[in-house]
Protein backbone atom coordinates (compact mmCIF):
# COMPACT_ATOMS: atom_id res chain seq x y z
CA UNK A 1 0.00 0.00 0.00
CA UNK A 2 1.53 3.58 -1.01
CA UNK A 3 2.63 5.37 2.55
CA UNK A 4 0.07 8.66 2.15
CA UNK A 5 2.42 12.05 2.83
CA UNK A 6 1.47 14.59 5.20
CA UNK A 7 1.65 18.50 4.09
CA UNK A 8 5.41 19.38 4.91
CA UNK A 9 6.84 22.37 6.53
CA UNK A 10 7.38 25.00 3.94
CA UNK A 11 9.43 28.06 5.01
CA UNK A 12 9.66 31.00 3.07
CA UNK A 13 9.76 29.18 -0.40
CA UNK A 14 5.95 28.58 0.87
CA UNK A 15 5.20 31.74 1.63
CA UNK A 16 6.69 33.21 -1.64
CA UNK A 17 4.64 30.24 -2.97
CA UNK A 18 7.97 28.78 -4.93
CA UNK A 19 6.98 25.10 -4.33
CA UNK A 20 3.42 23.82 -4.69
CA UNK A 21 6.64 25.15 -3.73
CA UNK A 22 4.68 28.30 -7.92
CA UNK A 23 3.46 30.91 -11.19
CA UNK A 24 3.08 33.38 -8.15
CA UNK A 25 4.15 36.84 -6.49
CA UNK A 26 5.98 37.46 -9.56
CA UNK A 27 7.91 33.68 -10.20
CA UNK A 28 7.76 32.19 -13.40
CA UNK A 29 8.54 28.39 -13.69
CA UNK A 30 10.02 27.45 -17.62
CA UNK A 31 11.74 24.12 -18.47
CA UNK A 32 15.78 24.61 -17.96
CA UNK A 33 18.05 25.82 -21.00
CA UNK A 34 19.63 23.36 -22.99
CA UNK A 35 23.48 22.24 -22.42
CA UNK A 36 26.22 23.93 -21.95
CA UNK A 37 24.41 26.84 -20.81
CA UNK A 38 22.63 24.52 -17.85
CA UNK A 39 25.87 22.91 -16.52
CA UNK A 40 27.46 26.99 -16.86
CA UNK A 41 24.25 28.49 -14.63
CA UNK A 42 24.18 25.53 -12.17
CA UNK A 43 28.01 25.84 -11.83
CA UNK A 44 27.62 29.55 -11.23
CA UNK A 45 24.95 28.49 -8.27
CA UNK A 46 26.23 25.48 -6.41
CA UNK A 47 28.34 25.69 -3.76
CA UNK A 48 31.51 24.61 -3.96
CA UNK A 49 33.97 22.14 -1.13
CA UNK A 50 34.25 24.05 2.10
CA UNK A 51 32.39 27.02 1.26
CA UNK A 52 30.90 28.89 4.44
CA UNK A 53 27.81 29.54 5.03
CA UNK A 54 25.60 31.55 6.76
CA UNK A 55 22.25 29.97 8.42
CA UNK A 56 18.57 31.64 7.84
CA UNK A 57 15.56 31.21 9.76
CA UNK A 58 12.15 32.28 8.99
CA UNK A 59 10.37 34.91 10.83
CA UNK A 60 6.75 36.39 10.08
CA UNK A 61 5.74 39.16 8.73
CA UNK A 62 4.91 42.44 9.61
CA UNK A 63 1.03 41.99 8.85
CA UNK A 64 1.51 38.84 11.93
CA UNK A 65 2.60 40.62 14.39
CA UNK A 66 -0.50 43.86 13.18
CA UNK A 67 -3.22 40.85 13.51
CA UNK A 68 -1.87 40.00 16.81
CA UNK A 69 -1.93 43.58 18.02
CA UNK A 70 -5.49 43.83 16.64
CA UNK A 71 -7.20 40.73 18.08
CA UNK A 72 -5.33 41.21 21.25
CA UNK A 73 -6.92 45.17 21.25
CA UNK A 74 -9.85 43.85 20.21
CA UNK A 75 -10.61 41.71 23.18
CA UNK A 76 -10.65 38.30 20.73
CA UNK A 77 -9.82 34.82 22.17
CA UNK A 78 -5.83 34.83 22.47
CA UNK A 79 -6.28 30.87 22.19
CA UNK A 80 -7.35 30.82 18.39
CA UNK A 81 -5.09 33.54 17.71
CA UNK A 82 -2.05 31.38 18.60
CA UNK A 83 -3.55 28.92 16.61
CA UNK A 84 -4.28 31.16 13.75
CA UNK A 85 -0.17 32.56 13.91
CA UNK A 86 0.84 28.81 14.89
CA UNK A 87 -0.83 27.69 11.01
CA UNK A 88 0.56 31.20 9.22
CA UNK A 89 4.36 30.17 10.89
CA UNK A 90 3.92 26.34 9.73
CA UNK A 91 3.22 27.53 6.26
CA UNK A 92 -0.88 26.81 6.11
CA UNK A 93 -2.99 29.37 4.90
CA UNK A 94 -4.88 29.99 8.48
CA UNK A 95 -8.89 29.55 8.80
CA UNK A 96 -11.28 32.18 9.72
CA UNK A 97 -12.98 32.04 13.43
CA UNK A 98 -15.32 34.82 14.54
CA UNK A 99 -13.96 34.35 18.21
CA UNK A 100 -10.77 36.14 16.86
CA UNK A 101 -13.41 39.63 17.24
CA UNK A 102 -12.60 40.70 13.64
CA UNK A 103 -14.67 40.49 10.40
CA UNK A 104 -13.79 37.67 8.06
CA UNK A 105 -13.14 40.66 5.72
CA UNK A 106 -10.50 42.43 8.18
CA UNK A 107 -8.85 38.92 8.58
CA UNK A 108 -8.62 38.29 4.98
CA UNK A 109 -6.26 41.88 4.42
CA UNK A 110 -3.96 40.38 7.51
CA UNK A 111 -3.34 37.02 5.37
CA UNK A 112 -1.58 39.39 2.56
CA UNK A 113 1.78 38.21 4.40
CA UNK A 114 5.33 37.37 3.69
CA UNK A 115 7.48 35.50 5.70
CA UNK A 116 10.81 36.44 6.21
CA UNK A 117 14.43 35.07 6.23
CA UNK A 118 16.70 36.24 8.66
CA UNK A 119 20.33 35.80 9.66
CA UNK A 120 20.49 33.04 13.00
CA UNK A 121 23.97 34.40 13.62
CA UNK A 122 25.05 30.79 13.03
CA UNK A 123 27.45 29.77 10.23
CA UNK A 124 28.23 25.94 8.49
CA UNK A 125 30.89 24.60 6.54
CA UNK A 126 29.61 22.97 3.08
CA UNK A 127 31.16 19.22 2.37
CA UNK A 128 30.71 18.36 -1.26
CA UNK A 129 32.52 16.04 -3.42
CA UNK A 130 32.62 16.48 -7.21
CA UNK A 131 32.74 13.44 -9.29
CA UNK A 132 32.81 13.91 -12.73
CA UNK A 133 29.22 16.02 -13.56
CA UNK A 134 28.66 14.80 -10.37
CA UNK A 135 28.21 17.17 -7.05
CA UNK A 136 27.43 15.48 -3.79
CA UNK A 137 26.76 16.79 -0.79
CA UNK A 138 28.66 14.08 1.65
CA UNK A 139 28.74 14.54 5.43
CA UNK A 140 27.95 17.98 6.78
CA UNK A 141 28.63 20.07 10.56
CA UNK A 142 25.05 20.64 12.05
CA UNK A 143 21.96 21.76 10.11
CA UNK A 144 23.91 21.31 6.82
CA UNK A 145 23.92 17.41 7.42
CA UNK A 146 20.17 17.89 5.99
CA UNK A 147 21.81 17.91 2.91
CA UNK A 148 24.37 14.62 3.22
CA UNK A 149 23.29 12.49 0.20
CA UNK A 150 22.09 14.83 -2.70
CA UNK A 151 23.71 14.36 -5.86
CA UNK A 152 23.26 16.84 -8.93
CA UNK A 153 24.09 15.82 -12.35
CA UNK A 154 25.38 19.22 -13.67
CA UNK A 155 24.82 18.09 -17.26
CA UNK A 156 21.01 17.03 -16.79
CA UNK A 157 20.72 19.03 -13.83
CA UNK A 158 18.88 15.65 -12.33
CA UNK A 159 18.58 15.66 -8.83
CA UNK A 160 18.88 12.41 -6.56
CA UNK A 161 18.11 12.26 -3.08
CA UNK A 162 19.71 10.13 -0.39
CA UNK A 163 16.12 8.05 0.12
CA UNK A 164 17.06 7.20 -3.93
CA UNK A 165 14.43 9.62 -5.29
CA UNK A 166 15.42 12.12 -8.29
CA UNK A 167 13.96 15.15 -10.14
CA UNK A 168 14.32 17.51 -13.22
CA UNK A 169 15.04 20.64 -12.97
CA UNK A 170 12.78 23.96 -13.28
CA UNK A 171 14.21 27.41 -14.13
CA UNK A 172 13.24 30.31 -12.06
CA UNK A 173 12.42 33.59 -13.29
CA UNK A 174 11.47 36.97 -11.37
CA UNK A 175 9.19 39.22 -12.72
CA UNK A 176 11.41 42.38 -11.38
CA UNK A 177 8.68 44.54 -10.94
CA UNK A 178 6.35 42.31 -8.84
CA UNK A 179 9.16 41.02 -6.84
CA UNK A 180 7.43 41.01 -3.37
CA UNK A 181 10.05 39.10 -2.04
CA UNK A 182 12.49 41.52 -0.75
CA UNK A 183 15.48 39.22 -1.72
CA UNK A 184 16.01 41.31 -5.37
CA UNK A 185 15.46 37.40 -6.48
CA UNK A 186 17.25 37.19 -10.21
CA UNK A 187 16.77 33.64 -11.24
CA UNK A 188 17.64 30.25 -10.24
CA UNK A 189 16.18 26.58 -10.21
CA UNK A 190 13.95 24.50 -8.37
CA UNK A 191 13.55 20.83 -7.85
CA UNK A 192 9.88 18.85 -6.48
CA UNK A 193 10.75 16.00 -5.39
CA UNK A 194 8.69 12.76 -4.34
CA UNK A 195 7.89 9.19 -4.33
CA UNK A 196 7.28 6.37 -2.07
CA UNK A 197 8.38 2.49 -1.86
CA UNK A 198 5.36 -0.22 -1.01
CA UNK A 199 8.30 -2.59 0.01
CA UNK A 200 10.45 -0.39 2.34
CA UNK A 201 7.48 1.46 3.73
CA UNK A 202 9.80 4.84 2.69
CA UNK A 203 8.73 7.97 0.95
CA UNK A 204 9.70 11.17 0.62
CA UNK A 205 8.16 14.66 -0.14
CA UNK A 206 11.05 17.33 -0.97
CA UNK A 207 11.83 20.54 -2.49
CA UNK A 208 15.05 22.13 -3.45
CA UNK A 209 15.86 25.53 -4.83
CA UNK A 210 18.69 27.43 -6.06
CA UNK A 211 18.16 31.04 -6.09
CA UNK A 212 20.36 34.18 -7.04
CA UNK A 213 19.59 36.90 -5.18
CA UNK A 214 21.06 40.33 -4.09
CA UNK A 215 23.05 38.91 -1.52
CA UNK A 216 24.63 36.20 -3.01
CA UNK A 217 22.97 32.71 -3.62
CA UNK A 218 19.99 31.01 -1.71
CA UNK A 219 19.85 27.54 -0.88
CA UNK A 220 16.70 26.23 0.43
CA UNK A 221 15.66 22.29 1.05
CA UNK A 222 12.26 21.47 2.90
CA UNK A 223 11.62 17.88 2.61
CA UNK A 224 9.44 15.16 4.83
CA UNK A 225 10.43 11.70 5.03
CA UNK A 226 8.35 8.47 6.23
CA UNK A 227 11.20 6.17 7.28
CA UNK A 228 9.48 2.46 8.37
CA UNK A 229 6.24 4.63 9.20
CA UNK A 230 8.44 7.10 11.23
CA UNK A 231 7.84 10.31 9.88
CA UNK A 232 10.72 13.53 9.89
CA UNK A 233 10.47 17.10 9.10
CA UNK A 234 13.41 19.36 8.21
CA UNK A 235 13.78 22.75 6.80
CA UNK A 236 17.13 24.41 5.98
CA UNK A 237 17.93 27.82 4.50
CA UNK A 238 21.33 28.67 3.56
CA UNK A 239 22.58 32.02 2.29
CA UNK A 240 26.35 32.42 0.42
CA UNK A 241 28.81 34.01 -1.64
CA UNK A 242 30.36 32.66 -4.90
Amino acid sequence: MKAALPRPFFSLLVALQLATLFVSGGLAFQNPPPQPELKGRLSALLPTAGIIAQVLETQPGISVVELQQRVSQGGGDLKILASVVGQIQNGNIPIYDERLGISRAEFQRFLIFRNTLEPSGRTVRLSLLRDGSRLAFTDGQGSASTLKGLVIDLNSGELTTAEGFSARPRSVQMIAAQDSSGLGISGGFAWDVKGSNPRTQNALQGHLSLLQVSGGVLLSYNRVVIQKGRVSEDTLNLMYKK
